[in-house]
């Protein structure tokens, strides 16, 4: 694998054309592909956005729900809540 990644790095190196950078630092920004590139590009940070936020959110709740009184149908005992065959 390292003999590998130094040939990689080597080609490159010796062979910059194949090295290029994005469309959009090195070729017309106003483009198809840059202006597809940018889209993929905020795509992505929406997704990243939405899946953070659902996160934010489920904590949230679950913080909120961990500071309700417990209903009055809970029973606990020393070892925690009680199954409910051993209510009676």
């Amino acid at each position: 694998m390292k003999r590998l990644t130094g040939l990689l790095i080597l080609t490159l190196a010796f062979a910059p054309q194949l090295a290029s950078a994005c469309s959009v630092c090195m070729g017309d920004p106003n483009s198809n592909i840059a202006r597809g590139a940018n889209a993929a590009i905020f795509l992505m940070l929406g997704v990243l956005a939405a899946i953070f936020g659902l996160l934010g959110a489920f904590a949230f709740t679950l913080y909120r729900r961990a500071k309700l009184p417990l209903p009055p149908h809970a029973e606990f005992d020393a070892d925690g809540p009680l199954p409910a065959h051993d209510l009676k």
